[in-house]
């Protein structure tokens, strides 16, 4: 690793509090191999500690934990992942800015090119994904992308695919409201909106491309959709359930959903796809180069462009509180929630309560709009952070994600 993460500067270095550029100039740089080597020296059972509850049973954390209540109430769940340091040390308070990003992707041999496969140099690429470009709807049913990268050789399967630049309208009004201390329900209506647009047809898009592309015709899809994707602690934490619970992912294409995207998180799940040898298809609006750090909000995502900074220092603001319906409290994990009438598909889609209910919802509005039925399952889970205090050193040392709806029974599409 390149150091410790700085601190922000304080009001009393300054006399004044420190500007947006200040904070985020206080991340440190990192590049994709750091990342992949403290995960591939720390990722191991004495490090990522899973507990199942027994059937009857619920596991809860002590009352001092954050995320011991959810909703008002006290929160139980069936799963519990603690990733130790994990999603801590390699990338909080960090900066994996375009370029650098474009590199590591390079440096595993990766393809890269725009939405209509016109090949790109690493000069090009870092243009394009941190630009205000958007992408093109060609019809309801197809879209261009503005990037992707592709991975297809030896044990590694993996696409990457952007729908927006960084710097692109969308991305500028997330930042605007996701910055704006006084959101009201107006702004939050605008805010779902921002998001629906920024994914676009990736929203509910299929994978028969992706998977002629990487050679998987007939592979099942398990598609994550969440708004987010910072660390990747819900999404990490969930498939190390699976893991536990002995649900296989062998000839599986996995697929991250989401609006918005750090490149550290991003490199995270590429380091466990080629670990675990997973397929693996991205689909992101747009990316965000910056991770905060506890000072200025552990994990959340930061803009490091001067132009984003002129909107705002965090990228999205807070997903979950933003796209809050109000009803996720009294939403309970389902089995099932679509069950596809063609074909029987054995697809399957999670979506994780929160921000997730918003998700549902814009999952809805693009499946009406595109007149089509629905290639997957779809499951809701609920899923929230927890952590216990901080350390007599004043940092927390442990944190993890605890799921709800992880024990009822594993789909099984062939059952009627």
């Amino acid at each position: 690793m390149s150091g410790p993460a700085h601190e922000r500067p304080t009001e009393t270095s300054l006399n004044r509090p420190p500007s947006a550029k200040e904070l985020s100039d206080s991340l440190r740089i990192i590049s994709m191999p750091e990342i992949f080597a403290y995960i591939n020296e720390n990722w191991d059972p004495e490090h990522i500690r899973v507990k199942i509850a027994k059937p009857g049973n619920l596991i809860h954390v002590p009352s001092d934990w954050h995320g011991s209540e959810k909703f008002e109430r006290v929160y139980f769940g069936d799963a519990q992942v603690m990733f130790g340091l994990n999603l801590i040390e390699p990338i909080e308070g960090t900066r994996l800015p375009p370029e650098g990003f474009i590199d590591g992707l390079r440096e595993l041999h990766f393809t890269l090119e725009d939405g209509n496969g016109k090949q790109l140099n690493n000069t090009e690429a870092t243009k394009i994904i941190s630009s205000d470009a958007m992408g093109v709807i060609v019809s309801p049913d197809e879209e261009i992308p503005i990037f992707r990268a592709i991975l297809d050789e030896g044990e590694g399967k993996i696409i990457i695919e952007v729908r927006n630049g960084s710097m692109s309208p969308v991305m500028q009004e997330l930042t605007n409201l996701g910055n704006d201390p006084s959101i009201d329900p107006d702004k939050k209506l605008r805010y779902r909106q921002a998001v629906s647009d920024c994914l676009g047809g990736f929203c509910a898009k299929g994978a028969t491309a992706v998977r002629n592309r990487l050679q998987l015709n007939g592979t099942k899809r398990l598609t994550y959709f969440d708004d987010c994707l910072a660390s990747g602690a819900t999404i990490l934490g969930d498939q190390e359930v699976d893991r536990v619970m002995g649900r296989s992912h062998d000839n599986m294409l996995e697929e991250i959903r989401v609006a918005v995207a750090s490149t550290q998180g991003i490199s995270i799940a590429i380091q466990r796809s080629l670990d675990r040898n997973v397929p693996l298809l991205v689909r992101v609006g747009a990316i965000s180069y910056g991770l905060g750090n506890r000072t200025i909000g552990s994990n959340y995502l930061i803009n490091t462009q001067p132009e984003m900074l002129d909107h705002g220092l965090f990228t999205v603001g807070d997903m979950g509180d933003h796209l809050s319906t109000g009803r996720e409290g009294i939403i309970h994990p389902h089995i099932c929630v679509y069950r596809p009438k063609i074909q029987r598909s054995n697809n399957e889609t999670r979506i994780y309560l929160g921000g997730g209910l918003a998700m549902l919802r814009i999952w809805e509005e693009r499946i009406r709009q595109m007149d089509k039925e629905p290639d997957s399952y779809v499951h809701v889970l609920q899923a929230s952070r927890v952590n216990p205090p901080p350390q007599e050193d004043g940092r927390i040392h442990d944190w993890g994600v605890l799921f709800n709806g992880k024990t009822i029974p594993p789909l099984e599409p062939n059952v009627g």
